[in-house]
């Protein structure tokens, strides 16, 4: 029953992020967005104050919450259309700043273990991983999957940012160029 309670409210939260993210842009598509094939990633910078309300509506605080509203951060949204199984790992993203330097994604269990530092409570650290772009994912044909990560450092503008996937045909990349973080 549990179990059932979680996925329902994963989807729902996710729609809810769906609609949240739409609805911050100034239009009704991802800012960025590349197709390779059926697989799609679509990205769409996100401003801290934007992300600061929305985990402190989730009973985080201005404090806690801080480091990661500062933090270059998007909202990724991600699909496969093949008529195979893709995976993906955040560990194999990252940005390449407009003078050359790599810069990988911090995962959503190094930010845990912060909240899990500062006692943030479970509820808190329930809702933040929920919203997250987890760290692995497997696709099945027609999933797809919405969710904020940020990366490391603050890259130079205009940057790159390389998104691996893997599938039974080997090693894919889906490059997206010319991104910025956004500010408030």
């Amino acid at each position: 029953m549990q179990e059932g309670f979680v996925r329902v409210w994963s989807f729902f939260l996710m729609a809810f992020l769906f609609a949240w993210n739409v609805a911050a842009q100034d239009g009704m598509e991802m800012r960025y967005l590349v197709r390779q094939g059926s697989v799609a990633l679509g990205v769409n910078p996100l401003t801290a104050s934007a992300r600061k309300a929305f985990y402190e509506a989730r009973g985080f605080t201005a404090t806690a919450i801080r480091p990661y509203a500062e933090a270059c951060g998007f909202s990724f949204g991600m699909q496969n259309a093949t008529d195979r199984t893709i995976r993906t790992a955040l560990s194999d993203w990252h940005a390449v700043d407009a003078d050359g330097a790599r810069i990988t994604l911090t995962l959503p269990e190094a930010w845990d273990a912060q909240w899990d530092k500062a006692g943030m409570p479970s509820a808190a650290r329930i809702a933040f991983k929920w919203a997250q772009f987890q760290t692995s994912n497997v696709f099945e044909p027609g999933d797809w999957i919405m969710g904020m990560a940020t990366l490391k450092s603050v890259p130079k503008a205009p940057f790159r940012l390389v998104a691996r996937y893997q599938d039974n045909k080997g090693d894919h990349e889906l490059v997206l160029d010319k991104l910025e973080c956004a500010y408030d």
